[in-house]
């Protein structure tokens, strides 16, 4: 059985595909100098796979949630960035898939301008997560200890884990620095951990790891580096908002999230995408 503290490792994988639909759009996309291509044969090691969709099912996420992925023509720098961001959700073919496929709604284009944040990529070890049973989140076996339920901003804490990552008030909190709120690794795990409005939670930790891994597998690019050490490539965006141009969610909620990864080996964009959707 492999170590579930092992070393995360990225595998290649070929991709799945994605039904299109154009929309009209008030205005026509601008031009950019990108070109983005959808990648219509792109299949996951998590998202819609027989090992790990029954997890997004039983959690909550449904029909909501959308991985796919994109090829960009040109290379992508740091300081070019924001251009690619901005170009990406102005384009006719990724908003195609996008309104097919996710609650992303843009209707004037020439409008859009992506507000976002990186996130932080250095933990590649799943060992990361000791915090949650230095802190008493979790037996040493990885039961997932529970508590009287409570809703904080209409999601519901119904255990140490939620505690530790939502509430501020909470002692527990203190469990993972602002820093490490950015990370990732930590941002995958909290958003399988929280799932969709019909989640049937976990009482043990180790299915979670196991989705977590399969995520960031799909996700992220890494390699090692001359001193053996695991490095990660991609750049991960959280995209806040598309300022006046749409729209990227159908309703407002902390479980929301939409995140671009930009891989410079292969010039690959996915992007991995939840709109929350109550049950009434």
């Amino acid at each position: 059985q492999q170590d579930k503290w092992a070393l995360l490792t990225i595998e290649t994988k070929s991709q799945r595909a994605m039904p299109m639909l154009i929309e009209e759009m008030d205005e026509e996309p601008m031009g950019t100098g990108y070109v983005f291509h959808h990648l219509a044969d792109a299949k996951f090691g998590s998202f819609q796979s027989p090992e790990i969709q029954p997890y997004f099912e039983k959690w909550g996420f449904g029909p909501d949630m959308a991985m796919c992925t994109f090829r960009v023509e040109q290379k992508v720098t740091s300081e070019t960035f924001q251009d690619m961001l901005d170009a990406f959700f102005r384009d006719r073919e990724v908003l195609s898939v996008l309104h097919a496929t996710t609650g992303v709604r843009v209707f004037s284009p020439p409008k859009v301008s992506v507000c976002w944040e990186k996130m932080n990529t250095k933990v590649v070890s799943m060992s990361f997560f000791n915090k949650l049973e230095e802190a008493g989140c979790i037996s040493s076996s990885g039961h997932i200890r529970g508590r009287l339920e409570e809703d904080w901003e209409d999601v519901p804490i119904v255990n140490l884990i939620r505690e530790a990552i939502l509430v501020e008030e909470s002692e527990l909190y203190e469990t993972f620095s602002a820093e490490e709120r950015k990370e990732f690794l930590f941002r995958i795990f909290q958003h399988l951990i929280f799932g969709g409005a019909s989640n049937q939670y976990e009482d043990h930790i180790e299915d979670y790891f196991t989705a977590t891994k399969a995520v960031y597998k799909d996700l992220l690019s890494v390699r090692r580096s001359d001193t053996g050490d695991v490095e990660v490539l991609s750049t991960v965006a959280s995209i806040a908002s598309l300022s006046d141009g749409g729209v990227l969610y159908p309703k407002d909620s902390l479980l929301n999230f939409c995140y671009v990864i930009h891989d410079p080996v292969v010039r690959h964009v996915k992007v991995w995408y939840f709109g929350f959707r109550p049950l009434w």
